[in-house]
């Protein structure tokens, strides 16, 4: 019956491989339990569509996240290695780039440490990836405020892109969800994207976002072996 049963999902990945999927989206992720002090806020667990995952029982992992910026004069993406002096604005309408609020930061599961807020900033630049050790279906994001409007897409195992899925403010409907809890005067708004086809990480272009933590559900073995097949489908595809 487990054989059938895989045998089935096998055909369902297959099927969204070849048919070109990359399809994606997100959805509001309010439930979680968090170690909230005066000082120090870090996430325990959280529950999406009917699992909880628990961070300390290993159930989540986490990525490598980059900030990222188009170079007004050979208009190509420039890294901004975390550590070096900040480069000048590229998008208006928000914060100056913050040399403080680097990538690394939202590779774990601390939103706030030592009454200092613990988050990766893409004020004043463009865009954010992070990208995974595997591939994955779901990635979950906890942002400062929920107060932010911007696009997210996937990172296809071969590096490429997915089709832009716009997003907007928690106050005028946005799918991020409110957790109830606390960052220096804003809550942590959560969010998790979904996607019908592997992807090995996401990219987030919305200057202004805050992410606290950003991570993703370490695959059963069964899933882990399906979404390697598919991944390494889409990339023989391109």
């Amino acid at each position: 019956m487990k054989s059938h049963f895989l045998l089935i999902i096998a055909a369902i990945v297959l099927s969204i491989v070849l048919c070109g999927g990359a399809r994606g989206g997100l959805v509001g992720l309010g439930t979680i339990t968090a170690n909230d002090t005066a000082n120090n806020d870090e996430l325990l667990s959280l529950t999406h569509d009917g699992t909880e995952y628990v961070v300390a029982d290993g159930d989540l992992m986490l990525g490598t996240t980059t900030r990222w910026y188009v170079d007004p004069t050979s208009g190509l993406e420039t890294h901004w290695v975390d550590g070096d002096p900040a480069p000048a604005a590229t998008v208006s309408g928000t914060s100056n780039p913050k040399v403080g609020d680097q990538g690394w930061k939202a590779d774990d599961f601390i939103f706030r440490l030592d009454g200092s807020n613990h988050i990766s900033s893409i004020d004043g630049i463009d865009f954010q990836e992070t990208v995974f050790p595997m591939p994955v279906n779901v990635v979950f994001l906890f942002e400062r405020g929920g107060n932010d409007t911007g696009t997210w897409q996937a990172i296809l195992p071969d590096s490429s892109l997915g089709a832009p899925i716009v997003f907007d403010k928690a106050s005028n409907g946005g799918p991020y969800a409110d957790t109830g809890v606390n960052v220096g005067g804003q809550n942590a708004f959560g969010v998790a994207f979904t996607s019908d086809v592997p992807i090995i990480g996401v990219r987030i272009t919305a200057s202004g976002h805050d992410t606290l933590s950003i991570s993703a559900p370490i695959p059963e073995p069964a899933t882990m072996l399906l979404l390697g097949v598919g991944a390494l489908l889409l990339r023989r595809r391109k």
